[in-house]
């Protein structure tokens, strides 16, 4: 393609209109040779049909529709319409559409590099959006957790639950089907088509913003694939976080009582109880089971009784009934 740009000296838009031609060349992914001639005379303004400073012509034809049947040939500074106002230079979108033309491809082509404040708008909200059904997914899945998170927390902190884990239980399916809606929502954002078309393998195809996105989806949910599965291995964190409390002190008068536990809902759940059970003094040995829904305390009896063990064991948001009251 022959790109030629006339000007004159007395002109001060030659030079902003070479570096917007330029980097619409460049922009549009053709070669960025300018041919610059400059006319010096009217003789030769009207020799080389030139209509004022800056003209621009892509293989002999002006870039403006509207003036290739002109004749006004002159040397004066030329101006062009951009909407509602005239201007020193041609307007971006007329040197585009004119180079697409020139070159073959369809006038309304796809800029990929260069887009609308309107579009530039709608990718931001688009990317708000998937922040936000991001960040919600993740706080869904760690509050459909918190049944079970819950008891940890309140055991290495030493407050009581007070029914806060089995409240969170019975919302814990309504949560999780939160976490993976959204998590469905942020998929569709980051993977649905592009509205416009791009050519493969070029800069808009796959921006830079769009990988980094899917990047952080993937990593997100993998965080909440790992808050939602926390129920089903929270039994060794919680052993390995909460703390041994039990007495080792031989006693030669044990005793032995066990509990029928209601509103555990995970082996967290257990190891909380435990663990409380286990700062009652004249306690020897604990075993609270999660599958069982039980506790069996072996303690000294000159210093503790199963009563507290019970009141303990609400204190810790679960209702205990005593099985036996051991011998």
């Amino acid at each position: 393609m022959r790109v030629q740009l006339y000007y004159f000296d007395g002109c001060p838009n030659h030079l902003p209109a070479l570096e917007r031609l330029r980097q619409i060349l460049r922009q549009e992914g053709l070669t960025e040779h300018v041919e610059e001639i400059n006319v010096t005379s009217p003789e030769q303004a009207q020799a080389l049909a030139f209509l004022g400073s800056p003209t621009i012509k892509l293989n002999g034809v002006d870039v403006e529709p509207a003036a290739r049947d002109s004749q006004a040939y002159a040397m004066a500074c030329r101006t062009y319409r951009n909407g509602v106002k005239q201007e020193g230079l041609p307007p971006e979108e007329m040197i585009r559409a004119a180079l697409r033309k020139a070159s073959g491809q369809p006038a309304g082509g796809h800029d990929c590099r260069t887009q609308t404040v309107p579009a530039v708008a709608a990718k931001s909200r688009e990317s708000k959006s998937a922040s936000v059904v991001m960040a919600g997914s993740m706080l869904a899945a760690i509050l459909a957790s918190f049944c079970c998170i819950l008891p940890i927390v309140f055991g290495l902190t030493g407050l009581t639950v007070v029914g806060a884990s089995a409240a969170f239980a019975v919302w814990r399916p309504y949560l999780l089907t939160a976490t993976f809606g959204l998590l469905a929502a942020g998929f569709y954002f980051a993977y649905r088509p592009a509205e416009t078309e791009c050519a493969s393998g070029s800069a808009c195809s796959m921006p830079a913003t769009k990988r980094r996105g899917r990047l952080v989806l993937w990593l997100t949910t993998a965080a909440v694939a790992a808050f939602a599965l926390f129920p089903y291995y929270s039994g060794p964190v919680a052993e390995f976080l909460l703390p041994d409390k039990t007495s080792h002190a031989a006693s030669p008068a044990l005793q032995h009582a066990s509990f029928r536990i209601d509103g555990m809902d995970c082996a967290a759940c257990a190891a909380a109880v435990e663990g409380k059970l286990k700062s009652v003094a004249g306690v020897q040995t604990v075993r609270v089971s999660f599958e069982q829904k039980g506790a069996e305390v072996n303690y000294n009896p000159a210093v503790a009784s199963p009563e507290q063990f019970r009141k303990a064991i609400e204190e810790a948001g679960y209702r205990a009934v005593i099985d036996n009251k051991g011998a």
